[in-house]
């Protein structure tokens, strides 16, 4: 896409790449270095932090009223910090339960196309049941190989269960994060592992889409590929289920952003014209026909036949036009509370008692957040 854009533009990008701890790293000494970078594109939860450090322009007199209405409320929101919209975006995870379609009908059990038939918690452990009994090793895989995925991942399920990860008015995590809600949450990790529902020791990607040991798949739109790939017309979406509170999805991309380095260089224009060319349906099309995401202009989502109402992908579409995605607290604490909850997922996974785990983090978390005035505007 680069190259492309570079000839069109008459741009020359130098691009490097970082994991996300790394570039966190990067950017707390880069003012200091002097080699901030113009452009930014990374998980949208990591920007505010470099916001408050004073190294991310708004983007309210630069984005285009007509992009900006064609924009998915969740991608607004995903943008917006410190009633500014500092980033733009080309998709909008798509969330689910990823499916094995032969799976589910050999055991009998309804398949809910729309979030509006989701399964209720019972009927989702009596699907669980039949799965097992009709020969599934593990009916469901939630990536326990990856605990630090689930801090997204598993979202719509502390959702659904009411609880959540920060107080988003005092944004501290006392009282929510150790809720009695959020622990409930976690011990269902708990459950499922003692049922033989989920293996606990899975240490491999492919256990739904290649060793098909799962009939669910607790995975988001980037693993598309795999699961259509080695699953054909057997991949499907299902709702997350209601575990009492509600249905949920979650919704947060990549982003991109543009620095205050760029307007002190003299190249915010062209940084701008390559985040506006971005946005174009063209690029966002080549994407989201790679991660199976979705589109993050509205114009944009009647283009592709999966997300059009029957497609494989209408889920996602359906799910975040329909208002029901939560994001993960947008605040400088990110990576504090991300670190900690993987670290936390790890041990509930591994058999730590969730209510000790989560509490231990709270206040871990709590600490650090206080101690930098993260909490205070």
């Amino acid at each position: 896409m680069f190259q492309k854009m570079e000839t069109e533009l008459n741009l020359e990008i130098n691009d490097e790449y970082y994991p996300k701890d790394e570039l966190d790293s990067k950017m707390q000494v880069a003012p200091v270095v002097g080699d901030t970078p113009d452009m930014i594109i990374a998980d949208y939860l990591q920007i505010p932090s470099y916001y408050e450090a004073g190294m991310i322009e708004s983007l309210d007199d630069r984005i285009p009223a007509d992009i900006k209405d064609d924009l998915l409320q969740s991608i607004v929101d995903e943008s917006s910090y410190d009633g500014h919209l500092i980033t733009t975006a080309q998709f909008d995870a798509g969330m689910a339960l990823w499916a094995n379609k032969s799976m589910l009908e050999a055991a009998g059990v309804r398949i809910p196309v729309s979030y509006k038939e989701a399964w209720d918690k019972a009927e989702f452990e009596d699907v669980l049941a039949k799965l097992k009994a009709s020969g599934v090793e593990y009916p469901i895989y939630i990536r326990q190989n990856k605990p630090s995925s689930l801090y997204f991942t598993y979202m719509p399920v502390v959702a659904s269960f009411g609880g959540d990860y920060v107080n988003r008015d005092t944004m501290l995590t006392e009282g929510v994060l150790d809720s009695d809600e959020t622990i409930a949450a976690y011990s269902y990790i708990t459950w499922l592992e003692e049922q033989g529902y989920m293996n606990g020791a899975a240490n491999y990607e492919d256990a739904f889409y290649g060793r098909k040991e799962s009939a669910l798949a607790l995975l988001g739109h980037w693993k598309y590929t795999d699961h259509v790939t080695n699953l054909g017309d057997d991949a499907i979406l299902v709702p997350i289920p209601d575990f009492g509170h509600g249905v949920f999805t979650c919704s947060g991309s990549t982003v991109w952003a543009m620095s205050t380095a760029a307007t002190e260089n003299g190249t915010a224009d062209a940084v701008w014209s390559v985040m506006e060319a971005a946005l174009q349906p063209e690029y966002i099309n080549q994407i989201t026909d790679f991660n199976g995401a979705i589109p993050s202009r509205k114009s944009v989502l009647d283009s592709k036949d999966e997300l059009k109402e029957g497609g494989r992908l209408y889920l996602y579409r359906e799910q975040l036009e329909a208002g029901i995605s939560v994001l993960r607290p947008l605040t400088p604490a990110h990576m504090t509370i991300y670190s900690a909850m993987e670290s936390a997922t790890s041990d509930i996974i591994g058999g730590a008692d969730a209510a000790e785990a989560l509490k231990d983090a709270s206040k871990s978390i709590d600490e650090i957040i206080i101690e930098n005035e993260w909490n205070l505007k």
